[in-house]
């Protein structure tokens, strides 16, 4: 009887863990139930912080990124956001840096506010209304000095320093490009900061934000030209954006 009490709680244990794992992978747990997040902790105050920001007078629709929780905010008629929905998401596998300190391949994720200037994917467009660009053989983002952190379409370059964007199916089945050093561009401070899918296998990115695909489409079928981004390790980092 103990030998097979213990085998049924070994089932349990490992059918947990799976049912667990599953549901992160997903996308379908809150941060609550991950534990991992929320690490903006104060909902109330992240929700003063957004409504306060300069982005806020520029736009009507806000992704908030601390630490491991992206949250989705939408402007009311009364001017202020309100968090719409929330996942727990990956970031630069050397944490967060600011602007000013970034490199190019250092692996970090840069602070700041900036707009989502458009939408791209390997997919078809799944009904934003943005601006959004399909993938091709010859679609890269580039990382050479002439055209450097930009869109490049081309069958007759060598792109070396590039990335070729086919190349990535799980993580740019759909994506936003974050308007990371772009106005002006400066050539090795960064390239290709975006807001994408969940990589297979792992969370942490080469300096983007992931969130699971299920909801990355999610977040475009909401999403409009104009929308904003607001990434800090923690709220008093978001609180400091100008």
């Amino acid at each position: 009887m103990f030998m097979r009490l213990r085998q049924i709680c070994s089932i349990l244990l490992v059918g947990g863990l799976f049912l667990f794992t599953a549901a992160a992978e997903a996308g379908t747990m809150t941060a609550d139930q991950n534990q991992a997040a929320p690490a903006q902790g104060d909902t109330a105050l992240a929700a003063k912080l957004v409504s306060g920001s300069a982005a806020a007078a520029r736009t009507d629709q806000i992704v908030l990124v601390v630490d491991h929780e992206l949250s989705f905010w939408q402007k009311g008629t009364d001017g202020q956001f309100s968090r719409v929905f929330y996942s727990y998401c990956g970031y630069g596998r050397s944490g967060f840096t600011s602007p000013a300190e970034r490199v190019e391949g250092d692996g970090s994720t840069p602070i700041g506010s900036y707009p989502l200037t458009y939408a791209f994917g390997i997919a078809s467009n799944p009904g934003t209304s943005m601006e959004y660009r399909q993938v091709t053989k010859d679609s890269y983002w580039s990382g050479e000095p002439e055209d450097y952190n930009q869109w490049t379409e081309t069958n007759t370059r060598s792109m070396p320093n590039s990335e070729h964007l086919i190349d990535y199916q799980d993580a740019y089945q759909y994506a936003m490009v974050i308007g990371y050093n772009m106005n002006p561009v400066t050539a090795g401070k960064g390239s290709g900061i975006f807001l994408h899918c969940k990589r297979t296998g792992h969370w942490y990115t080469a300096g983007c934000v992931s969130i699971p695909e299920p909801l990355m489409k999610e977040l475009l079928q909401k999403c409009h030209a104009g929308a904003w981004i607001l990434i800090g390790r923690n709220l008093a980092d978001i609180e400091a954006l100008k």
